[in-house]
């Protein structure tokens, strides 16, 4: 087979880059050649960075991340096309499932997927709140719900720990922290008020 110029003159610059790094040790660039040892000890460990760090100590960090990347450990970075970010628009203010999100988008996971939509800064749509059943707990917390507030504010806020994320009872205390906050004035309303003041009378005339 002939060889042209070009090809003889790139078999002697490999050779003699292969005899230098016999010779010393070090590529071109002076780094010292990776060990079986130490390519062993990465594939071992990796992605477990302090520990390599403890080990490789001749390597940095992004040297390190640049073996690890040409030995297949690091998996290469998916670029979202211009059809699949505006589908991703789209179906994030939807009420599709994580598993949905998954099936429509074939091998990425739902983690690159929320990074994605973080990044994007879209939001999955509001889930309207549990009733409790406790009308002025109900009131408070959809008022605050209708005014962007979320429940873990409201906590944090009244210091109420996870009351107004799973109320049982009517804490009165963070109650009325919240309508404090809120800027609202409760009422009070009578389910039957002329019963209920005729009871009340006879009770104080017989007491």
């Amino acid at each position: 087979m002939h060889l042209s110029k070009a090809s003889k003159r790139g078999f002697s610059g490999r050779i003699a880059i292969l005899r230098h790094i016999a010779l010393t040790g070090r590529t071109i660039a002076g780094d010292p050649v990776w060990t079986i040892e130490e390519l062993d000890a990465l594939r071992l460990l990796y992605p477990d960075r302090q520990a390599l760090a403890s080990i490789l100590v001749r390597r940095s960090k992004i040297a390190i991340q640049h073996k690890a990347r040409s030995f297949g450990l690091i998996t290469p970075r998916q670029i979202w096309s211009e059809q699949e970010v505006e589908l991703l628009r789209t179906l994030y203010r939807t009420s599709i499932t994580t598993a949905g999100f998954v099936e429509v988008f074939p091998g990425r996971t739902k983690q690159q997927i929320w990074r994605k939509a973080g990044r994007l800064r879209i939001r999955r749509p509001r889930r309207p709140l549990r009733v409790t059943g406790l009308p002025l707990v109900d009131s408070i917390r959809q008022y605050a719900f209708a005014l962007g507030h979320s429940m873990t504010d409201m906590d944090a806020w009244t210091g109420a720990k996870c009351y107004f994320r799973s109320p049982r009872y009517c804490n009165w205390r963070a109650l009325t922290r919240a309508v404090e906050l809120l800027g609202c004035e409760p009422t009070v309303s009578w389910r039957d008020g002329s019963a209920d003041l005729d009871q009340l009378s006879s009770r104080a005339s017989r007491s």
